[in-house]
């Protein structure tokens, strides 16, 4: 009966691990700021797999998520909700390791995770060290996203692009 019991408990503890897979950690890089009635941060995470993979998503050793959240604070000129996700943004990063000539350009892509919407990309890095990124934020309008102008229901026009720079290790434990 004792055994059976041992079994039963290892079963369990078992199916639990399987179905309770383990949450994924983001790292700090840097932030929150705020920008133009926007709250900025940026975080990475690792081992990320997305659908569809883009040809400029690496993957494998050294390659970590590269994420920024966008959301509009109170009050914002663009009738955005307070909180809510900013579309539309082309966000390009520039990373750079101190100490070496090492740099690494691309965009982030917008997507969605379990913790919402998010500007991000798969980037390899140049092993460990001290980064900076700088990101450069292109306004919605940028990219297409219309905005009404008359006197009623009018919004401002968007900003220009501005940037924001961050300094983190990596790997972080």
């Amino acid at each position: 009966m004792k055994s059976y019991l041992s079994i039963l408990s290892a079963a369990s503890v078992l199916t639990l691990a399987i179905a309770l897979p383990a949450a994924a950690r983001e790292y700090p890089v840097g932030g929150p700021v705020h920008a133009h009635d926007m709250e900025i941060a940026a975080n990475y995470l690792l081992d990320i797999n997305m659908v569809p993979m883009t040809s400029d998503m690496a993957m494998g050793k050294d390659t970590i998520h590269l994420e920024t959240d966008v959301h509009a604070t109170a009050d914002n000129q663009w009738g955005f909700p307070d909180g809510a996700w900013v579309p539309y943004l082309k966000v390009d990063y520039t990373l750079t390791k101190k100490g070496s000539d090492w740099k690494n350009q691309g965009t982030l892509h917008p997507m969605t995770a379990k913790d919402g919407p998010h500007y991000a990309n798969n980037v390899k890095m140049d092993g460990p060290g001290s980064y900076t990124v700088v990101f450069s934020y292109s306004s919605p309008e940028a990219n297409g996203f219309m905005h009404h102008t008359d006197k009623e229901t009018g919004t401002p026009g968007f900003w220009q692009p501005f940037t924001e720079s961050f300094t983190f290790d990596y790997p972080q434990k």
